[in-house]
């Protein structure tokens, strides 16, 4: 994998082949979710991997080897969701990298059109191929709720909004309050320095979530993402994360890219999901998981970008993450529900390739639905009157 200094064009590689394998995590996760409705039982539910491998009722040794290698693999495929924290991160380390290495920092209004652009004409095309699309899961009507929705609305009422019609698209709805905020916590950040600014996020982060969930006792869904500080921490750790990567892009590449990072990563992971439980600990567990997945995936990607096949595709699949992860969810189910009585190695052959096609699909849609925003605001730009 090229480093930082070797990007062509001024683009860093690692974080695209990191969103690649987090982005595909998130997919096979979704799948099995398909799966498991009517297949084998979760191999982690409550702990219960013993008896996960009692219902493969294995005959012989050969047998009991493969029972707990598939189980595994259905075990890491269950914490899939999980990726969705490393993308707070990469998005807080893109916005804040691209800012710090900017010869002259456009003004705010500029840079809010600038996202904006980014963010909805994708999100747009995704409800509207929702809707004439023929080989979805539909498992919601289309009401009220879909305007709502389309307007960039996945918070208000949260019980109705938060996973209404795809659950996947709650993230756009915290996105967009980050994309609110960032301004002020760019200011912060300046302001502090990137340690005390990401000691004082993680204090808000805990503090947000121990009172939304635990005093007040809301709705879980401001703690799992309707409420941007109860995902701050992860964004944060990006931002400072990008002030280093900036002013030493070899150094922070060596640091990130090493066995100590990749164990402290595997460290915090564990500890998070032992965090991952009512009571106070449940503030701690996503800030921590998202760390640790962050070093962890990050080291895989660069351990990837070895077989340089392997490396560029997955990188790819990353630069158009955003339309994937919007677009897949219906028709993983859609498929997913209609093969659940392979066995799981024939299902996940199955599903992999139609992994492959679903992402060979994503990746010009991305790219056509973006040509066509940029098309459309340019010529808006020509027409405005100097």
């Amino acid at each position: 994998m090229k480093t930082t200094m070797e990007a062509a064009g001024g683009r860093i590689q690692w974080p695209d082949a990191v969103k690649g394998i987090a982005i595909l995590w998130i997919v096979y996760f979704h799948f099995m979710l398909a799966y498991y409705t009517g297949g084998y039982p979760w191999p982690l539910s409550g702990g219960n991997f013993t008896a996960y491998l009692t219902f493969c009722a294995p005959s012989s040794t050969p047998e009991t080897i493969f029972c707990f290698l598939q189980g595994c693999c259905a075990a890491i495929m269950q914490r899939g969701a999980q990726g969705v924290g490393v993308f707070v991160v990469l998005s807080g380390f893109g916005l804040t990298y691209s800012l710090l290495r900017a010869k002259r920092q456009e003004s705010w209004k500029t840079w809010y059109g600038k996202r904006l652009v980014r963010l909805f004409p994708m999100y747009w095309a995704a409800h509207l191929i929702y809707l004439v699309s023929p080989l979805i899961d539909r498992t919601e009507p289309i009401d009220w709720r879909f305007l709502l929705s389309f307007l960039g609305d996945r918070v208000f009422p949260v019980e109705a909004m938060f996973y209404y019609l795809c659950p996947p698209w709650w993230f756009f709805g915290l996105l967009l309050e980050l994309y609110l905020v960032f301004p002020l916590l760019y200011r912060l950040l300046q302001r502090l320095g990137p340690v005390k600014y990401l000691a004082g996020s993680i204090a808000f982060t805990v503090a947000g979530r121990y009172l939304l969930f635990d005093v007040l006792e809301l709705n879980v869904y401001y703690v799992q993402g309707a409420f941007f500080g109860s995902r701050l921490w992860e964004f944060a750790t990006g931002m400072a994360f990008a002030v280093f990567f900036a002013n030493r892009p070899e150094t922070a590449e060596r640091r990130l890219f090493s066995l100590p990072a990749f164990a402290a990563g595997v460290l915090l992971y564990l500890l998070g999901d032992y965090c991952y439980k009512p009571g106070f600990t449940y503030a701690l567990s996503d800030g921590i998981m998202g760390t640790g997945l962050s070093l962890v995936l990050a080291n895989l990607a660069h351990l990837l970008g070895r077989v340089p096949a392997a490396g560029t595709a997955v990188a790819a699949v990353g630069a158009s993450s955003y339309g994937l992860y919007l677009l897949h969810y219906p028709y993983v189910f859609y498929f997913g529900k209609r093969l659940q009585e392979l066995s799981m190695p024939g299902y996940a052959a199955v599903v992999t390739g139609i992994v492959a096609v679903i992402a060979v699909v994503c990746i010009p849609v991305e790219r056509l639905v973006n040509r066509v925003a940029g098309r459309v605001l340019d010529r808006r730009k020509n027409r405005t009157p100097a």
